[in-house]
């Protein structure tokens, strides 16, 4: 790793803040979308807003991405050390989690009721809202560990280019295949169909899904000013092409031209292009974000806790939704803004009393307390 560059990137700190507030942000209006009786408000607004930010995994998977090729570019990758910190930082919070989810989703102790839901959640992510992002997340440091060397010799803009265009093909199939289907297929009719119907079904928890945004970040990782000096020139251009993006987008939710549920899929050519635009047009504005002096360190403070925020927030919301906004005489837009201000603060409370760490530090530093407090006696 190179420890050189450690604590010295600040580019992505506004990008992680910017997607968790998003996180956030979708699944509370969620629930008020598909609540309007009990909290009526604007709907079609609620609704564009959800369609439009819903690109923040893809924000996740690019900087995830470029901090991993950033950090470890032509140095040698110890696969033991890599994986142990990841076992300590990543997969035990989640394994933690998950057994917290499912308790709680069972209301049950019993290990051998809660056994089977368990098992399935935690290697699918299907624990509450959305975890399936850290089996994910654990793909694409497989995929890291696999393509390195690869990447770091051959992988160009051209390169890039062409996986953006394999990853839009990809797309147009599933959705001749799936969505508007050209042809009448029998998916159930031998296992192999059964395999492609699944690849399109369960695609968001597959790194497939996501090839480009990786190699897009992981050559910005590998060429960063370049990378940096690119989306500085292009920014005003990648404003437009997000503008028109996002306009099409809503105008065909509002046209009835598509669903709200087939508006919700972002693996689409136009949602992709929409993605990108976003994220070439606000990685300057991150970047600078995060040189400012007062800002900056905030930022940064606050990236640290999106494993927190993102781990928790589902128990969070579903507290509130079902024990607290009820009893309160609010408007549903001071509800939205109240769920969003409170749930971070919970969520890294919950978060950091549930790490093995802090625990095992509490264990470590109550002997030293008790000598302390014999010598005083003495």
């Amino acid at each position: 790793m190179n420890s050189d560059r450690k604590g010295t990137f600040q580019d992505l700190n506004a990008l992680f803040v910017f997607g968790a507030c998003t996180i956030l942000v979708i699944h509370i209006l969620g629930f008020f979308i598909a609540n309007q009786t009990d909290y009526p408000w604007n709907e079609n607004l609620e609704a564009v807003l959800l369609i439009l930010l819903r690109f923040g995994r893809s924000l996740f998977i690019f900087a995830t991405g470029l901090l991993l090729f950033y950090w470890y570019r032509n140095r040698q990758l110890d696969w033991k050390t890599f994986w142990t910190k990841r076992w300590r930082n990543i997969v035990l919070p989640y394994i933690i989690w998950t057994a917290i989810f499912t308790g709680f989703k069972l209301q049950s102790i019993n290990p051998v009721e809660l056994a089977y839901p368990f098992f399935h959640s935690l290697f699918t992510g299907s624990a509450f809202y959305h975890l399936y992002y850290i089996p994910l997340y654990l793909q694409l440091n497989l995929l890291f560990c696999l393509v390195k060397p690869l990447f770091e010799r051959f992988l160009s803009f051209r390169v890039v280019l062409l996986l953006f265009v394999g990853q839009m093909g990809l797309y147009v199939l599933y959705h001749y295949l799936f969505i508007n289907p050209l042809w009448d297929i029998d998916w159930t009719a031998n296992s192999l169909l059964t395999l492609v119907q699944h690849t399109y079904i369960a695609g968001q928890n597959y790194v497939y899904m996501y090839v480009f945004t990786f190699s897009l970040g992981a050559y910005a990782g590998l060429n960063l000013e370049k990378w940096r000096t690119w989306t500085h020139k292009i920014r005003y251009f990648a404003h437009f092409v997000m503008i028109v993006s996002a306009g099409w987008i809503m105008a065909n939710f509002l046209s009835g031209s598509k669903s709200y549920l087939e508006s919700l899929n972002i693996f689409e050519p136009l949602y992709l292009i929409y993605t990108l635009s976003f994220l070439v047009s606000f990685y300057s504005l991150s970047r600078y974000l995060g040189k400012l002096p007062t800002m900056g360190p905030w930022l940064s403070n606050i990236a640290k806790q999106n494993m927190a925020i993102y781990l928790v927030h589902p128990l969070i919301l579903f507290l509130l939704e079902s024990y607290v906004i009820y009893r309160l005489n609010w408007s549903t837009p001071l509800l939205m803004l109240a769920m969003f201000i409170v749930t971070p603060p919970l969520c890294i409370f919950l978060y950091k009393h549930t790490l093995v760490s802090y625990w095992t530090s509490r264990v470590r530093q109550k002997p030293k307390q008790v000598l302390q407090t014999e010598t005083q006696k003495a």
